[in-house]
């Protein structure tokens, strides 16, 4: 790992393509040399003074023909006082796709290596500017596509997640070190006081864990957003209704049942919830094969969905598809719409179904409001945590440390062995660290920055 940071690395910091401006990113001990190796003061045969901070206008030129490319504005940032903790220097360029790659090939030919995915922010990792919880904060307040995503990817940036580990670990440590003094006189009982004490502050940390633990389902669902499928039987409107939430024409709708033949996904926000909605093949007997596989997909992801709005046709009687989609929906949390709300009914609407016009718009912010509030009951949000997880393996570790806990806790409470109540406070410690990368988690970096984007 050590051997690397030795490395300067270059990237495009800003999206490929046209655009007004492009910025590129170097790093590395030898950021500022290589930078005077391509630079040029305007007008004259000597590179630019490069002083922490402040910006300053130069000539672009390749390192090898000496060729001018553009002119630019270059920005340094010395160590420590940067985003890697290395010396840093960005160069901005016009925007374009040859400009940015002649910059880019010109920073390499001068001594610079190719930075890899998210090596950036991997760098900031291991100089100790980032925690891993940060660290993947970054990538999630680039990726955010919902309000509620973003803020929770900013406070685990500005550290709120860190912290309460951290206060966490900290108790632990000390409970642990007031069990191990014990252990120095093992003729000794522990005193009944010293006893309880123990034992409710590590119940007061196990309730902690459990509740931020449960977090998880509210994060999740920030981050990563919620299947929403649509179910029906043919013709009943769904490939419309999907077109009238997305507010584009993104699926074919034609009056011939049996026209969606597979599952169609699309993003969209609900509110504060990302979410990813689904057209289905319509529900139906069938005797063409393509068509009854389309349904069984169908019928597939609807189990999977975390909720589903059943479409019934309100201009139409009721028959035995809308009793099957119903019972396919049965167990998941759903919606019921009575569609083509402009058309007279030709039955009467059970209490609770939604009224809704893909066509006039009628009732969309209805049914978007119900399955946002739908989605966030399941997800049991209180609204009150101060801090929420929305990382898998942060809630692993989490529910490994609280395992870890109930097992000293037991332990304690059984008049066990005090060593076997240190042993479980060591593990429980060791699954924080690892959350904030404290612990050996060198198998962990390469799967957590390998998706980051490159210049990040």
């Amino acid at each position: 790992m050590a051997g690397y940071l030795e490395d300067t690395i270059a990237a495009l910091a800003t999206p490929p393509g046209t655009g007004a401006v492009a910025v590129l990113r170097l790093s590395g001990r030898d950021a500022c040399g290589i930078a005077r190796r391509v630079l040029r003061r305007k007008g004259r045969d000597a590179p630019p003074v490069l002083e922490s901070h402040r910006a300053r206008l130069a000539v672009m030129t390749d390192p090898v023909s000496g060729d001018a490319l553009d002119e630019v504005l270059v920005l340094p940032m010395l160590a420590p006082r940067s985003f890697t903790g290395e010396d840093v220097v960005e160069i901005h360029c016009h925007g374009g796709v040859l400009i940015a790659d002649r910059v880019l090939r010109a920073l390499l030919a001068a001594g610079a290596r190719a930075a890899r995915p998210g090596e950036f922010t991997e760098r900031a990792f291991l100089n100790g500017r980032l925690d891993l919880c940060q660290a993947e904060a970054v990538a999630d307040l680039i990726e955010a596509s919902s309000d509620a995503g973003r803020s929770f990817a900013w406070h685990h940036l500005e550290g709120a997640l860190s912290r309460a580990v951290q206060m966490t670990h900290e108790t632990l440590i000390d409970l642990r070190a007031l069990v191990e003094a014990h252990l120095d006189f093992p003729e000794d009982d522990l005193p009944a006081e010293t006893e309880a004490a123990i034992s409710a502050e590590l119940d007061r940390v196990l309730c902690a864990l459990r509740r931020l633990a449960a977090t998880f389902a509210r994060g999740r669902l920030a981050r990563e957003g919620a299947r929403v499928v649509l179910l029906g039987k043919p013709n009943v409107g769904k490939s419309s209704l999907l077109n009238a939430l997305l507010g584009r024409e993104r699926a074919l709708v034609s009056d011939q049942p049996g026209t969606t033949r597979d599952y169609l996904e699309e993003p969209a926000a609900f509110g504060a919830v990302r979410v990813l909605l689904c057209d289905t093949a319509g529900i139906r007997p069938t005797d063409e094969a393509v068509e009854q596989a389309g349904i069984a997909r169908s019928l597939d992801v609807a189990s999977s969905a975390d909720a589903v709005i059943v479409v019934l046709d309100r201009s139409r009687p009721l028959g035995p598809e809308d009793t099957a989609v119903l019972a396919a929906a049965d167990g998941r949390p759903h919606v019921v719409v009575r569609s083509k709300a402009d058309l007279p009914e030709v039955w009467e609407a059970d209490r609770g179904m939604l009224e809704v016009s893909a066509r006039s718009g009628a009732g969309l912010d209805l049914l978007v409001d119900s399955i946002t509030r739908t989605l966030l009951a399941e997800a049991h949000v209180g609204g009150d945590e101060p801090v929420i997880i929305t990382r898998a393996r942060h809630h692993e570790a989490l529910l490994g440390c609280a395992g870890a806990v109930e097992r000293a806790l037991s332990s304690i409470r059984s008049g066990g062995d005090l060593e076997v109540v240190s042993i479980e406070l060591q593990a429980a410690s060791l699954e924080l660290e690892r959350i904030v990368g404290s612990a050996d988690v060198d198998d962990l970096l390469d799967r957590i920055f390998r998706r980051f984007c490159i210049g990040k």
